[in-house]
């Protein structure tokens, strides 16, 4: 299953990108579509519960407004995507706006996932078609590698505590951390990601020594 995120003012809009994804989708799971209230709220919240939904998988993409209607929202659409883009870089963030070419001034932006609404709403023009196929293998390359990696640093962490300490153990895991926290929020399984190898390496002998003189 997937679950499509949206924020947008308008709610016939949000009904309308709803209509576009499931008469243009080629995927066969199931599509759930979960709409963000942004009215009179603290960005500090919304952020938070964007995150946490893109790290227990509640989301699997973001559809956002690029120009939210300011009179009586404070959030702006820009600053959602450049918050997401920042804290997880390679979550896909579909932007629809009706001026293409001011929503690219950010450089958080990708441009191929920037649509014109005017495009994308109308269901009948083959071009909503090709962007509602973009979405679905945005997810399915976003899902493949989070996925690969979520799995690979649950075998080095199983390795590691079935084995013994290791420099480069540690250095592969705290780099597997690094990768992933860019798909999701991490919590550092771990170590702190302020402590460099040189700084491990000092803890790893510490402890050796430690070690050494217990079994004297």
């Amino acid at each position: 299953m997937w679950n499509i995120g949206i924020i947008d003012d308008k709610e016939s809009e949000r009904a309308d990108i709803q209509v576009a994804i499931l008469e243009n989708v080629k995927n066969k799971k199931e599509i759930r579509f979960k709409e963000y209230a942004i009215q009179k709220r603290e960005k500090e919240d919304l952020f938070s519960e964007i995150l946490r939904d893109i790290s227990e998988e509640e989301i699997q993409t973001l559809i956002v407004d690029y120009r939210l209607d300011t009179s009586h929202i404070v959030i702006k659409g820009w600053e959602i995507v450049d918050y997401i883009h920042e804290s997880v870089p390679e979550f896909p963030v579909i932007v629809m706006t009706n001026a293409p070419d001011e929503s690219r001034e950010s450089p958080f932006i990708d441009a191929d996932k920037v649509y014109p609404k005017i495009i994308f709403l109308d269901t009948q023009n083959p071009a909503t078609a090709i962007m509602v196929r973009n979405i679905e293998l945005n997810i399915q390359r976003y899902e493949q590698r989070r996925k690969e990696l979520e799995g690979r640093l649950e075998m080095a962490l199983k390795d590691y505590n079935e084995g013994e300490m290791d420099e480069e153990a540690l250095g592969a895991i705290l780099a597997l951390e690094d990768k992933l926290g860019k798909y999701k929020e991490t919590n550092q399984t771990m170590l702190d990601h302020t402590l460099d190898l040189e700084e491990l390496k000092d803890v790893l002998k510490e402890i050796r020594e430690i070690e050494a003189k217990l079994g004297e």
